[in-house]
């Protein structure tokens, strides 16, 4: 026990680390320092998360990239095969300004359910069947959209005087010119 566990606070119960399940230590994180005991309420609490998150699914090895989030919409996002980078590098539009879809989901800004259905819009329509060749008369049209327009003004032809930049500082109606 370290100093903490001896202090003279002795309503406080204390419950080894070790004595938690290996799902409960996953969740308490690496940073634990030197710490062995921790407060038994934080123990009841940490052994109930981990009986969700068992629940749902996870283990010690899947639970911490998910940890932000509740467990029922981390067993939903990892259900459909999402990943936490998947949702972090997904912009979407919430009242308070642009963020990440994960950072809208763990903030509850939005549901598990929308940031599915928010992936899916964006994301290209998978074929499920091969499609049989096209006949020879019909011609082949492309599915794929047109890529959009990055530049919407034509470049300007550049300026024939590019060599003496010392002309160019000079006001054009001076006494001063030969």
């Amino acid at each position: 026990m370290n100093s903490r566990a001896r202090g003279a606070d002795s309503s406080v119960r204390w419950v080894p680390i070790a004595g938690l399940t290996e799902l409960a230590r996953a969740l308490l994180g690496e940073r634990r320092g030197d710490r062995d005991v921790i407060p038994a309420r934080v123990g009841d609490r940490v052994t109930a998360l981990a009986k969700q998150w068992a629940a749902h699914g996870f283990t010690p090895e899947t639970v911490h990239p998910w940890m932000d989030l509740e467990p029922a919409a981390a067993a939903l996002l990892a259900a459909r095969g999402i990943s936490p980078a998947s949702l972090q590098q997904h912009i979407v539009a919430t009242q308070a300004g642009n963020t990440s879809l994960w950072r809208a989901v763990a903030s509850g800004a939005l549901s598990a359910a929308d940031a599915v259905n928010q992936l899916d819009a964006a994301s290209p329509p998978v074929p499920t069947a091969v499609a049989p060749a096209p006949s020879p008369v019909v011609p082949v049209v492309s599915a794929m959209a047109p890529a959009p327009a990055v530049f919407s003004h034509p470049v300007a032809a550049p300026d024939p005087d590019n060599t003496d930049r010392r002309r160019r500082s000079m006001p054009a109606q001076t006494p001063f010119r030969a």
